[in-house]
């Protein structure tokens, strides 16, 4: 017995000495080895996941602009325009900003709206192993928050104007965004990553709010959870925003077979379907109160209540009012959207 608590203590000792480990970047800042974070730490530096902000306009629709934190003059000469409404984009794990969902996303958001659509690729961070990137969203989050800072001090951009959306690992990096930046208007998380995110069984530790995506980091967050198996998927069930969408059940879509961490089926459905809801025009993802997808298939959950539904996907904020879990049928291809 003696001998077994003596190990405790120094297992106890070495775990404290190991929760303390630090790094510091630069501007970016200090990340510890703390709560959630214990595989992979420590997360690479800016340097090593090469952050690049590319910025599109209808001026500039194909060709983008390279923004560059500190560069007032190349900033001021871009054609970025603070009296317009910006949209923040981050890819997932083993993307990059050129891959052709995130550029028919960001055509998508130029064709709906004369906006400033900046692509974050953050891919030399994103790649290799899994455990390491999902340190390294850590540092890219940090890098969002001080690129936004920047634009609302040097252009005088409103954080009141400003939509942030990210796509898997992308999604927990805006919401560390968020955390670093208070004041951003809206986060849309697709299919926000699951593992190493969600309070694991076999983690020793918590993975409270601040391990993640959660409605503290932006003013209005919505998520849209496509791929949600907790064994087999890549994103979670948790509910992480003030409104949370769960499409045909948020775990596996129309037409995808197999465990889709091998084949990214359901998980890309949450970009699929965010990018037709931006083109949508005579149909609204209209998504019900519901407490699980077995009363919504039951009939029960089919009345919007004194508040009224929500809409999913680029109108989410038509009603944010309303808040909780909600529910709703797709199409299995596009258009995706079901008329009521």
């Amino acid at each position: 017995m003696a001998f077994r608590r003596l190990l405790l203590i120094v297992l106890g000792v070495l775990s404290k000495q190991v929760l303390s480990e630090e790094i510091c970047y630069d501007d970016v800042g200090c990340f510890t080895d703390e709560d959630c974070h214990w595989l992979g730490f420590p997360p690479k530096s800016p340097q090593e996941i090469n952050t690049r902000f590319f910025l599109y306009t209808r001026r500039n629709p194909v060709e983008p602009q390279e923004l560059k934190r500190g560069d007032v003059d190349g900033l001021r000469a871009s054609n970025f325009d603070p009296r317009k409404k910006t949209k923040i984009s981050a890819h997932g794990y083993t993307a990059d900003s050129f891959r052709p969902w995130e550029v028919d996303k960001k055509d998508a958001f130029l064709e709906a709206e004369d906006a400033n659509v900046i692509c974050v690729d953050w891919s030399e961070g994103a790649s290799g192993l899994y455990s390491k990137c999902h340190q390294n969203v850590r540092v890219v989050g940090r890098e969002i928050g001080l690129l936004i800072r920047f634009l609302n001090l040097e252009m005088g951009m409103f954080y009141k104007d400003l939509h942030v959306i990210g796509m898997s690992l992308g999604a927990q990096a805006v919401g560390y965004a968020g955390e670093f930046q208070p004041g951003i208007a809206r986060i849309t998380g697709l299919d926000p990553a699951g593992p190493y995110f969600r309070d694991e069984g076999f983690d020793f530790r918590n993975n409270g709010p601040q391990c993640r995506l959660d409605p503290t980091d932006a003013l209005f967050v919505d998520v849209i959870h496509t791929d949600a198996n907790d064994i087999t998927g890549a994103g979670q069930m948790l509910q992480l925003g003030h409104q949370d969408f769960y499409p045909n059940g948020g775990r596996r879509q129309p037409g995808c077979d197999g465990p889709d961490l091998t084949s990214g089926c359901s998980h890309s459905w949450a970009w699929r379907l965010f990018t037709d809801s931006i083109r949508s025009t005579t149909c609204d993802f209209t998504a019900y109160p519901c407490q699980n997808w077995a009363l919504f298939v039951g009939g029960n959950c089919r009345e919007c209540g004194d508040r009224g539904c929500a809409i999913m996907g680029y109108h989410a904020d038509q009603n944010t009012a309303v808040t909780g879990k909600f529910y709703l049928t797709t199409n299995a291809e596009i258009p995706y959207c079901i008329p009521e």
